[in-house]
C-alpha cells in the first residue's frame, strides 16, 4: 500500500485519474492478498458509488444525487436544528464534559438515522454496530458488518419507509426506468452511515477544538458570521479524513516522478493537499481570514462527496448553537486530546471542555 503525499493541484489530478480505480472487486482481491485477516466487510466493499468506476459509478450517482440536492438538504435544516438543540440542552454547564461523546457523535447519528428512516429506538444499536465495524478488529468487525447489513435488509423489506426519508427517496429514485437494486441500496446505506456519521462527527469535534485552541471561540461568539470560515479552515487545515479511500492502479502510473506499479493500492493524503504552500498563503497556520483556492477534503472529480452540503450544514448548526449558548467555553485541560487513527480517518476519541455562558 502506497501513501501519496503531494500538493493540491496534483492531488486533484490523481483523484480524477481513471487509472486509479475504485473497482471493489480488484480492491478486495488485492487487500485480501496483502492482509492476514482482512475480513470481508461486504457492506464497506459492496456495490456503492464509493467502490465503483464508470459506467456503474455514473449510474449509481445519477440515482443517488436526486436525494442530495441543495433543496433536499435545506429541507432537513429545521430538523437538524431541532436535533442539535435537544442535545445541546442536555449538556452540563460549568463542569467537564466530553463533547465527542455528548454531542459530536450522537448529533450526526441522529441526523443520518432520520435521513435513513431508522426508528429512534434503533439508533443506539446503529451506533454500536458502526463503531464496532469501524474498529477494524477482524473478530468484531465482520459480525458487526453482517449485523448492520441484516438490519438494513430488514428496514428495506419492512415497508416502513416513505418518501419523506432520504432512504425512502433512494428506494423510489428512478432514472429513465432504472432503479437501485436491493444490494445497491444496502451498500448505499453502509456508505451513508460511515461517510455521513463518522466523518461529520470528526469534523464537529475538530472545528470546536480548533476554534478553542486558536483563540477564536469568543470572537466567533460575538460574530456568528465567522462560523462558515471556521468550518472551511478546519476542513483545509485539520480534516478528519486523512486520506481518500483506497484506489488501485490499473496500470503503471508515474506520480510526482515515481513510477507506481500496476495493482498497487494507493491512499492519497488529503491533509497535505490542504496545507499545500503553493495553494495557500501561510499554509501551516490556522487562519479564518485567508483567501484560499480551496481544498480536497471532500474529494475531487467523479467521486466528490455528495454529502458535503449536509456535513457543512450539520457542523455549522452545532457550532452556532454552542457559540450562542456557551460563548465563554474553554478546554478542560491543556493536554492534547486522544486520537483514533486508521487508514482513512483521524478522529478525536474525546474532547473535554467546560461549557460556560
Amino acid at each position: 500500500m502506497l501513501v501519496v503525499t503531494v500538493g493540491l493541484e496534483l492531488t486533484r489530478k490523481l483523484l480524477a485519474d481513471k487509472r486509479l480505480s475504485k473497482d471493489s472487486d480488484a480492491l478486495r482481491r488485492e487487500m485480501k492478498r496483502q492482509l492476514t485477516e482482512p475480513g470481508d466487510l461486504a457492506g464497506l466493499f459492496g456495490p456503492s458509488m464509493l467502490n465503483s468506476d464508470n459506467p456503474r459509478h455514473a449510474r449509481l450517482r445519477a440515482l443517488a444525487v436526486k436525494a442530495f440536492t441543495n433543496q433536499a438538504v435545506q429541507r432537513l435544516a429545521p430538523r437538524v436544528d431541532q436535533i442539535t438543540a435537544e442535545l445541546v440542552e442536555r449538556l452540563p454547564e460549568n463542569e467537564e464534559v466530553d463533547l465527542v461523546g455528548a454531542l459530536a457523535v450522537p448529533m450526526p447519528l441522529h441526523v443520518i438515522g432520520e435521513v435513513l428512516g431508522v426508528p429512534g429506538e434503533d439508533r443506539a444499536l446503529l451506533r454500536t454496530l458502526i463503531e464496532t465495524m469501524m474498529s477494524m478488529n477482524p473478530e468484531q468487525s465482520q459480525p458487526a458488518s453482517d449485523a448492520l447489513g441484516g438490519y438494513f435488509h430488514t428496514l428495506l423489506t419492512s415497508n416502513a419507509l416513505d418518501g419523506s426519508s432520504l432512504f425512502g427517496a433512494l428506494v423510489a429514485a428512478d432514472d429513465d426506468g432504472d432503479r437501485l437494486t436491493h444490494d445497491e441500496l444496502i451498500a448505499m446505506a453502509f456508505l451513508l452511515v460511515v461517510a455521513g456519521h463518522e466523518t461529520t462527527a470528526g469534523l464537529i469535534a475538530n472545528v470546536v477544538h480548533d476554534a478553542l485552541d486558536n483563540g477564536l471561540w469568543r470572537k466567533a461568539a460575538s460574530d456568528p458570521g465567522l462560523v462558515p470560515a471556521l468550518v472551511e479552515e478546519t476542513l483545509r487545515h485539520n480534516p478528519p479524513v486523512r486520506h481518500a479511500t483506497h484506489r488501485i492502479t490499473t496500470e503503471a502510473v508515474e506520480i510526482d516522478g515515481v513510477l507506481v506499479p500496476e495493482n498497487t493500492i494507493v491512499l492519497i493524503n488529503l491533509g497535505s493537499a490542504g496545507r499545500c504552500p503553493l495553494a495557500h498563503e501561510d499554509a501551516a497556520e490556522y487562519r479564518i481570514d485567508r483567501e484560499t483556492t480551496g481544498h480536497a477534503t471532500f474529494g475531487y472529480g467523479p467521486h466528490f462527496c455528495l454529502g458535503s452540503a449536509l456535513a457543512r450544514l450539520e457542523t455549522e448548526t452545532v457550532l452556532r448553537q454552542l457559540l450562542t449558548r456557551f460563548p465563554h467555553t474553554t478546554r478542560a485541560n491543556d493536554e492534547p486530546p486522544p486520537v483514533t487513527r486508521n487508514d482513512i480517518m483521524a478522529s478525536l476519541k474525546s474532547l473535554p471542555v467546560v461549557l460556560r455562558r
